[in-house]
């Protein structure tokens, strides 16, 4: 579902999305009814705001090195911007991770008045953007830090053996985000963990085909 156009980009909207919106809002509603819907609406619009402008950080940024986006979707965990190709250069790689977790660090820095004010859902948008922009740069590809500690490796080793080294970093956290998950009941987190398992595996399988 294509929502808009930004800069030439479609912006559209997964199926996975509405899931998400769908159960949360319902779960506020049998919380304190129509007003915990209302406030959980508001929050999941403030939730797409911070993902879109997250995303629209990277696609601003790869512009900037002459790298067209084909388009930003917005699904169940989180958004992603489909780049035409990958950056030839690491540093170009290294600034485009950078700029969608450093929008939502400025997010998270212009929402503190709002919160200090009492500005309602200003605290949880605050809460938000600070963990959106240091939970992707966690080192795990294809998240941003991971793309990040790939794009580095490879100023050193070049790409295969950075992308190994990555990959195996990857599988780490990704347990860890598993256990953590189930054991705590954060089974977002364990979905995280076992997408980033899937990608691991989806990599290897890639590089020994090549």
């Amino acid at each position: 579902m294509t929502l808009f156009t930004y800069n030439g980009v479609p912006v559209k909207l997964h199926n996975t999305f509405f899931i998400i919106a769908a159960l949360y809002v319902v779960s506020g509603f049998f919380e304190t009814g129509i007003s915990g819907a209302v406030v959980s609406a508001m929050l999941i619009l403030g939730l797409f705001g911070s993902v879109l402008l997250h995303e629209m950080g990277h696609v601003a940024m790869a512009q900037r090195f002459g790298i067209r986006t084909r388009s930003i979707t917005l699904h169940l965990l989180g958004g992603m911007a489909s780049i035409e190709k990958e950056p030839e250069n690491p540093v170009e790689e290294i600034y485009i991770a950078l700029a969608g977790p450093a929008v939502n660090l400025l997010l998270f820095l212009l929402v503190i008045p709002l919160a200090y004010m009492r500005v309602p859902l200003g605290l949880e948008l605050v809460f938000i953007n600070f963990v959106m922009g240091v939970f992707n740069l966690v080192p795990a590809y294809p998240m941003d830090g991971g793309r990040v500690l790939k794009a580095a490796l490879s100023l050193r080793m070049g790409n295969r053996r950075a992308t190994e080294i990555s990959l195996r970093i990857t599988s780490i956290f990704a347990l860890a985000f598993v256990i953590i998950g189930l054991y705590t009941g954060w089974f977002g987190l364990a979905l995280v963990g076992g997408f980033l398992l899937f990608i691991v595996y989806a990599q290897k399988n890639a590089q020994v085909l090549k």
